[in-house]
């Protein structure tokens, strides 16, 4: 069966007082109960989980001023920015983390209710979908590293490509890039989506803030780690990981969206996709490289969830599924402490193996559910605003 079209959404919505308290009252609801339930790391920490990775020791010496080793050296300008504020070293990287997670989801609402139009209940249920993943409990789980600002940046990049802003989008690629160099697969994404001449200057201006960054590199280069990684077994199971059954999501709504103008979104995510994977072999942390796709994966969700705003069952249903994540996806307080002796994440899905592969396989049914609905959904003609356009419609 055919889909029904984009203009079933509806029109451009005037945001009221009750639409931006939802816009930042969610994130931030979320946020605070990911605080609760999940343990973090911090500088009492004793175990490998909980303590304080050697990553962030990197980004302390940078903010203290002192020499990192790569590719941490690359990426000044968050701890630059961390050495402005009023605070010690690890606290500034967490206030810059919790501002940045908040403001980079706050923004993709606003974003799916302005420019996407999707429907409300739609937006709340994307961002919550991916709140409650794995690879954004990462970065609560970790505050005092970069993930958050860079996540921020891809947002704020992705805002700008929806809206056809290329000077904006230029310019939060050359500030992400700054950051973490994962922000530069954002660039190739909207070169391939646009091919206009501006999207040429913006991939010249990303990659010429990308090399100019290691213009003097220090003494000891990032290694690329082989293609080895990728003959483990363990190497898919962090991959799917990161978002879980959530991964299909997009996907499904990159499907839907072929034949309206959100098929521009394709190429994007294609390129930060592919930019991901390629980020693997130089990465020890196999989960942690999926961050590029996150904003563009929620919007795409978003559409799925729009396509589903007839069926509340199956939407309160996917609600308590990803809602369930936040009990399972780490330790959490939910299990006193389960993370005072854990060392790999692995670990902990083998201790939780059980609810791990129910949750799982409860989401991909539910995937394959949403699908079916979906493709048994017919076109519906828009119904006309005008007379003229009744006209138009009858002579078409």
């Amino acid at each position: 069966m055919a889909l029904s079209r984009p203009s079933d959404r509806p029109t451009r919505p005037d945001l009221t007082a009750r639409d931006f308290l939802l816009i930042a009252g969610l994130p931030l609801a979320l946020l605070l109960l990911t605080h609760v339930l999940v343990a973090q790391r911090s500088v009492t920490g004793e175990s490998r989980w909980l303590s304080l990775s050697p990553d962030t020791g990197e980004y302390v010496k940078m903010i203290s001023g002192l020499p990192a080793s790569p590719p941490f050296a690359y990426r000044r300008l968050v701890p630059l920015l961390a050495s402005f504020l009023p605070l010690p070293p690890v606290r500034a990287l967490w206030v810059i983390t919790q501002t940045s997670l908040l403001a980079g989801y706050s923004l993709l609402m606003w974003m799916l209710i302005a420019i996407v139009r999707v429907r409300r209940m739609a937006a709340c249920l994307a961002v919550i979908a991916f709140m409650t993943s794995t690879r954004t409990l990462l970065i609560v789980q970790n505050p005092f590293l970069l993930d958050a600002f860079s996540f921020f940046m891809m947002t704020v990049m992705l805002a700008a490509f929806l809206a056809d802003k290329a000077a904006v989008f230029g310019l939060a690629t050359m500030i992400g890039v700054l950051a973490r160099e994962d922000c530069l697969f954002g660039a190739f994404g909207f070169l391939a989506a646009r091919r206009r001449l501006a999207s040429l200057v913006v991939v010249f201006a990303a990659v010429a803030a990308y090399v100019l960054s290691r213009w003097r590199p220090p003494a000891h280069e990032s290694a690329f780690l082989g293609f080895r990684a990728a003959m483990h077994a363990s190497f898919y199971a962090k991959a799917f990981f990161a978002y879980g059954f959530v991964w299909l999501l997009p996907f499904l709504g990159l499907w839907i969206a072929r034949t309206s103008d959100d098929r521009r979104l394709t190429p994007y995510f294609a390129c930060t996709l592919g930019g991901s994977i390629l980020s693997a072999f130089f990465a020890v942390d196999t989960t942690r490289v999926f961050l590029p796709i996150l904003p563009v994966a929620v919007v795409a969700a978003a559409i799925v969830f729009d396509r589903l705003s007839g069926s509340p069952i199956i939407l309160g249903v996917w609600l308590v599924v990803m809602l369930a994540n936040l009990g399972i996806a780490l330790p959490n307080a939910l299990f006193p402490g389960s993370g005072e002796h854990l060392k790999e994440l692995e670990d902990w899905y083998v201790r939780l193996a059980v609810p791990v592969v129910i949750q799982q396989l409860v989401g991909l049914l539910l995937v394959i559910e949403s699908a079916r609905r979906i493709a048994r959904q017919r076109i519906q003609p828009p119904r006309p605003a005008t007379e003229e356009g009744s006209r138009i419609a009858i002579l078409g």
